[in-house]
């Protein structure tokens, strides 16, 4: 289990190495083209202001961690407090973002 709203990529790896299922919200910057190679393995990847948008699409039945590319954590602290008002209550925050998320090793996928 995830504890607390803030979480650091070695809790995530933890849980990860269980095999709990977990949901990745991964927030990218708004422009015409994504530049990013990589993203969090099974990650939803929404544009950060477009998150409300997608509400429909982020199970309620499993942990969410929530990040962003962007280096600050005010996005990914903003989405995951949407969120949490929206009704989804497993909700956490990566501490580091998708930096922390690399350095702790764990999987990625090509962005499609």
């Amino acid at each position: 289990m995830l504890e607390g709203f803030n979480v650091n990529a070695e809790a995530v790896r933890d849980y990860m190495r269980h095999g709990d299922p977990l949901q990745i919200v991964e927030l990218c910057h708004h422009h015409e083209h994504n530049w990013s190679l990589f993203k969090a393995r099974g990650a939803l990847m929404f544009e950060n202001d477009a998150l409300e948008q997608h509400l429909a699409e982020i199970p309620h039945n499993r942990p969410i961690v929530v990040f962003s590319e962007d280096p600050g954590e005010e996005i990914s602290s903003r989405a995951a407090k949407m969120l949490l008002n929206h009704g989804w209550s497993d909700i956490h925050k990566l501490a580091g973002g998708f930096d922390a998320y690399l350095e702790a090793g764990l999987p990625v996928e090509p962005v499609s």
